[in-house]
């Protein structure tokens, strides 16, 4: 018979953890045509088979990103 267990683990941040926050806050400020860029390699490598999966790709890839942002980066992978 399986049993189900839940355990809550209760951690004070620790200095690593603030780090990697610090890295995420430079990464969020990247310049627009640096996160432009990255997107549309990010479509090179995924390759996806329609528009809404381009657009769902890059919304979990680039949570951050606009649409606007996501749409510009398809269209300039389409010229």
């Amino acid at each position: 018979m399986l049993q189900a267990a839940s355990v809550t683990v209760n951690t004070l941040p620790s200095a690593k953890s603030r780090e990697s926050e610090a890295v995420r806050i430079v990464y969020a400020r990247r310049d627009v045509a640096t996160v432009a860029q990255l997107m549309s390699q990010h479509l090179d490598l995924a390759r996806p088979g329609s528009d809404a999966e381009a657009l769902r790709l890059l919304r979990q890839a680039f949570p951050g990103a606009s649409l606007t942002a996501r749409v510009e980066a398809m269209a300039r992978r389409a010229r």
